[in-house]
């Protein structure tokens, strides 16, 4: 019994039980840099998209696109230096997030 206790309480602080959320990432992953801290406050004088309230399906597709570069357009160049920052799941939280937003 114990030893069952043990592998369950291993299993529910495995890592994703210690995965950070989406607005946690947004700010440690440097995506507010260009985004704005809001996700709806790019840059100024950039053409960097508002991301609040994107679809989280699309978010998530343009960011693992750019991450292996079957994106290569507009001002995918420059977000694709920051991409090695963030994992699957990462990426998949930060949609999450996103798409959580209010425009």
């Amino acid at each position: 019994m114990k030893r069952t206790m043990l592998i369950a309480a291993a299993l529910a602080i495995s890592a994703p039980a210690f995965a950070l959320d989406g607005a946690k990432l947004f700010q440690e992953k440097t995506c507010w840099s260009c985004h704005g801290k809001d996700a709806k406050t790019p840059l100024k004088n950039m053409p960097y998209p508002k991301l609040a309230g994107q679809n989280a399906s699309y978010a998530e597709a343009q960011m693992k696109d750019i991450k292996s570069g079957a994106r290569a357009n507009g001002n995918s160049a420059a977000m694709k230096g920051v991409m090695h920052l963030v994992n699957e799941q990462e990426i998949k939280d930060i949609a999450a997030y996103l798409s959580k937003l209010k425009p």
